[in-house]
């Protein structure tokens, strides 16, 4: 992955663990896979923010 600098492997695995945790969600867009924040991913970001 050209952002990330890590190899896509490593991303995929990364993205099954947030989404196991329910932090955030998929969804397809024609063949891309879309990624975001769910509600409780938002709050952990914003609790971070403010630590």
């Amino acid at each position: 992955m050209a952002l990330t600098g890590q190899p896509l492997g490593s991303v995929g695995r990364h993205l099954r663990v947030l989404r196991e945790a329910r932090l955030v969600r998929r969804r397809r867009a024609g063949r891309s896979v879309l990624y975001d924040r769910t509600t409780a991913g938002e709050v952990l970001v914003e609790a971070q923010r403010t630590a």
